[in-house]
């Protein structure tokens, strides 16, 4: 996970980033020693002028202890709105019946299959925000 992490945001520059992790309250413990082993000039800890949140998602958030739930709550972050965090694991409901099909897959026609069906789930909600807007009666 601290690779992914860092791998993701090594060349991005920004001011403010939310972090939502399952585990988030734990994970993001010592995260910048870890980090440091992996690139000791990463960006979010060498700026002071980032800020970095680190929240739970609120369907994983009910299984953390007391202090968890209101610390890395969404509910009490603020900038944030009425999000739940959980929006990036929707996704893979519909990509989940790919396994088997992908798992047999080369690296590249395997991210081409998956880049196709993430392109495609997302063409039909840009699709659909037209009928959703359109469909109530005034």
């Amino acid at each position: 996970m601290d690779y992914m992490f860092w791998s993701t945001l090594k060349n991005v520059n920004l001011k403010a980033i939310v972090i939502s992790y399952d585990i988030a309250c734990q994970w993001s413990i010592n995260l910048e020693d870890r980090m440091t082993k992996i690139d000791e000039y990463f960006w979010i800890f060498k700026s002071n002028n980032v800020k970095a949140m680190y929240l739970v998602p609120k369907f994983h958030l009910p299984a953390h202890v007391l202090p968890c739930r209101t610390r890395f709550s969404f509910n009490y972050a603020p900038g944030v709105g009425r999000t739940d965090g959980e929006a990036p694991e929707r996704g893979w409901a519909k990509v989940n019946p790919l396994a088997p099909s992908t798992r047999e897959m080369g690296p590249g026609t395997r991210r081409d299959t998956l880049d196709y069906h993430f392109g495609d789930s997302n063409w039909q909600k840009v699709v659909g925000l037209g009928r959703s807007f359109y469909s109530h009666e005034i």
